[in-house]
């Protein structure tokens, strides 16, 4: 697969301890015979593709960005990250919702797109609250600039609250993570989009963007047998670590019937899951009933089998749906994945 890289930044994403407020994941469509994803092992991946439902589907391919924060900035009480005389808004007392939350964000978003393209340093920094540095600012800028050139002609967008802290205040009472994503829907059905996420905290002037505290992205989504495999150090991968939607019910790109397999882990007898992504955005039902998968290891084969979907989507609904690879299907036993590539073939109607 060919690597794009929208930021120099690119290189900071496998060694950062501490995210930063901006994240994004860039995919666009080609023209060949196969799905394909990719990702390194790691939690964050250099490189992914998408996959789309039709039976004949396109690589994708994409790059996963991040700003350089540092674990400092992300840790600092939430009361002084606006400075002296300012801090962030208590949603739950000031009955801010995650709807508010959603809309804040793209609106946020806007804005920094906006004095990006103007290279208007000291507002876009205003977008920001005031623990991010200049060097973070200016990381940000560019890398705004970079998706802002890319999705100029994504007239589409679907957004979508992954944490709320008004039903969850163990990470924080104040801050609101957000999913963002910009797509467009070709003729031929296929899907580009990008994917942003954001920290924001609402202030007196506005909603600003913040740090991500270490593993707060999109941790508490992930199914439990995934985090387990992860936790364990068994084989555990995800593909689109920045991409919210998978996780929303409801999340389609309309007009598009659209499929991701975008996580994969080994469990402990062996056993290998898949987490697919199937979204409904053209009218009428679709059924789902199986999907062709193959795992390759570099140009080791894991697995090459059809499993069991079998899931009914009605216009508009979304689901994550986890399948099975028993044990006897795997070919490489436990041995641990480095270069983990996986094509697939739902079978709908």
């Amino acid at each position: 697969m060919k690597r794009r890289y929208a930021a120099a930044m690119l290189a900071c994403v496998l060694s950062l301890t501490a995210a930063p407020a901006y994240a994004a994941v860039l995919e666009t469509a080609g023209e060949t015979e196969e799905i394909s994803e990719e990702a390194d092992t790691a939690e964050t991946a250099e490189e992914a593709s998408g996959e789309e439902a039709s039976g004949t589907a396109e690589e994708t391919s994409g790059t996963a960005e991040e700003a350089s924060g540092t674990a400092e900035e992300a840790g600092k009480d939430p009361e002084d990250a606006g400075g002296e005389d300012e801090k962030p808004v208590n949603p739950a007392e000031a009955g801010i919702t995650a709807e508010d939350a959603v809309i804040g964000a793209r609106t946020l978003y806007s804005q920094m797109k906006h004095y990006s393209e103007m290279t208007d340093n000291e507002n876009f920094a205003g977008c920001f609250e005031g623990s991010a540095d200049a060097a973070v600012i200016q990381n940000e800028l560019s890398a705004v600039q970079a998706a802002d050139e890319t999705t100029r002609d994504y007239g589409q967008h679907v957004d979508v609250c992954y944490f709320d802290p008004t039903s969850d205040a163990t990470q924080s009472p104040y801050y609101f993570g957000v999913g963002l994503t910009d797509y467009k829907v070709n003729d031929d059905g296929t899907v580009e989009w990008y994917s942003t996420l954001l920290r924001v905290a609402k202030y007196g002037d506005g909603w600003k963007a913040s740090p991500m505290p270490e593993g707060s992205l999109l941790d508490g989504q992930y199914p439990d047998g995934f985090r387990e495999a992860r936790d364990q150090k068994r084989n555990a991968a995800d593909l689109y670590p920045y991409l919210a939607l998978r996780f929303s019910d409801g999340a389609v790109f309309e007009g598009a019937f659209y499929s991701l397999v975008n996580m994969v882990w080994q469990n402990e007898d062996g056993s290998i899951s898949a987490a697919l992504y199937v979204a409904n955005g053209q009218e009428g039902a679709k059924w789902c009933d199986s999907i062709d998968l193959i795992l390759r290891d570099g140009k080791k084969e894991i697995a090459s089998v059809n499993v069991p979907v079998q899931e009914a989507l009605q216009p508009g609904e979304s689901r994550l749906c986890i399948l099975q690879i028993p044990a006897e299907d795997v070919k490489s036993g436990t041995e641990d994945w480095t270069d983990l590539t996986v094509s697939s073939n739902l079978l709908y109607q």
